[in-house]
């Protein structure tokens, strides 16, 4: 096999970085996949349905509430924690999940907020962010800090469908986190959002020679 006939087509992108080894598929526990889509559904067929009591259907509009709720993501987090084979942290500032295994720190980023049907440039955001954060101070007792991951996560907003999931080195973000935090203070912002995407995180990664792995939804792909 040429490798170089790959190289002629756009679509061989995909190829290129199955070449160079730095993607790879990631490994999830499927049976955990369709949870939250199957009790979603549960719930919308019992709001519609003259069989469920009153108070059943007062746990299924909180089931649908949480799943659809722009303030939180703690359902989902708890849920990739799952799907990832994982330990789930669900205190309030600091690591999402952890690999006990490998000591390795987990920070989850899930998010429905799709642009024009594209997954991979699906914004989401490390709020406050600051210095202190950025150098792993936060959250530091036992964990290997400059290990740690950051997984992305696409959710279908009608179906709370796990559509893909992209798992990254949280250092592959650090320069620009850096970058963005000093250009911040020049500019006197005392609060402000780092912002990214699947996309630029893949060309962080090919940038640092940093591996990658991802899990797509077929359905969705």
């Amino acid at each position: 096999m040429t490798i170089i006939d790959y190289y002629k087509n756009k679509i061989d992108y995909e190829i290129v970085n199955y070449y160079n080894g730095l993607k790879e598929d990631l490994s999830i526990l499927e049976e955990h996949v369709n949870t939250l889509y199957i009790d979603r559904k549960y719930a919308e067929e019992c709001l519609n349905s003259s069989q469920c009591n009153p108070q059943e259907r007062r746990m299924a509009k909180y089931c649908i509430g949480a799943l659809t709720s722009k303030s939180t993501k703690d359902i989902f987090e708890e849920q990739i924690s799952k799907i990832l084979g994982i330990t789930n942290i669900d205190t309030k500032h600091g690591w999402d999940g952890n690999d006990e295994i490998n000591n390795e720190p987990y920070e989850y980023k899930p998010t429905s907020n799709i642009r024009n049907n594209n997954y991979l440039t699906a914004n989401v955001s490390i709020r406050d962010d600051n210095i202190d954060i950025i150098n792993h101070k936060r959250n530091k007792g036992g964990f290997n800090n400059y290990e740690a991951n950051f997984v992305i996560v696409i959710i279908d907003k009608n179906t709370s469908e796990f559509v893909c999931i992209y798992k990254f080195k949280e250092s592959i973000l650090y320069k620009d986190r850096i970058e963005k935090e000093i250009a911040a203070r020049g500019r006197n912002v005392k609060r402000w959002c780092y912002s990214t995407n699947i996309n630029t995180c893949i060309e962080f990664s090919e940038e640092h020679s940093e591996k990658y792995y991802k899990w797509h939804n077929l359905k969705f792909f």
